[in-house]
């Protein structure tokens, strides 16, 4: 007799919720753990490819206004097509309605990859050739610490600090509370161990001289 898919489902919601439990009494600090804020100023402010762009754009702006970095580079995408244009064609016109007299310090950074690890080469090509070498990174608070082992391992030639945004619809340091905080708790925990395990050894840093 086959097990009966709705008792099969209640058991494994029935075993995920013991496993949250668990995690969160045994290990109550592992959702500080993802969370680096260390911001510091730096030669320039670099916006990460997210789903919330709007909310970082803005809060680069502000960080850019306290002097926080010379100049902003937005990281948007040329190959999502919204309406017939590009993210990062979109982006240039928001920008230049929305820089006001830092219209000659922000910038679109063109990226065309998927991954953080991917995207750290797309921004080393707009970084190289000026001169900067040290960048903060705006980033949303649950991808902080991954976003920083990632840059700092692969792009050594530059200081990379963290500016990390609180996203309270998606995720909180007590990621059991709600079901949203424990679904992206889980998915960061298997992106930053897989970057660990696997993509530090499968990307090369750039050289620092390059």
């Amino acid at each position: 007799m086959s097990f009966p898919r709705l008792q099969f489902r209640r058991l494994a919601a029935l075993l995920v919720a013991i496993l949250v439990v668990v995690l969160s009494l045994a290990f109550p600090n592992t959702g500080k753990f993802l969370v680096v804020d260390n911001r510091e100023k730096s030669d320039a402010i670099v916006v990460t490819q997210a789903d919330s762009l709007d909310t970082q754009y803005w809060f680069g702006m502000h960080l850019l206004e306290e002097g926080y970095g010379r100049e902003l580079l937005l990281d948007s995408r040329t190959d999502r097509i919204f309406f017939g244009r590009s993210q990062a064609e979109w982006a240039n016109d928001f920008l230049a309605k929305t820089a006001g007299r830092f219209s000659g310090q922000v910038k679109v950074c063109p990226i065309a990859v998927d991954t953080t690890s991917e995207e750290v080469y797309e921004v080393e090509n707009c970084l190289k050739g000026r001169s900067i070498r040290s960048v903060l990174l705006v980033v949303a608070d649950f991808h902080s610490h991954r976003s920083q082992a990632i840059f700092s391992r692969l792009l050594p030639g530059y200081h990379w600090t963290i500016a990390a945004i609180p996203d309270a619809g998606r995720f909180d340091v007590h990621w059991w509370r709600k079901r949203v905080w424990i679904r992206t708790a889980l998915i960061e925990w298997q992106h930053f161990l897989w970057w660990e395990l696997l993509d530090r050894w499968r990307y090369s840093p750039v050289p620092v001289d390059r």
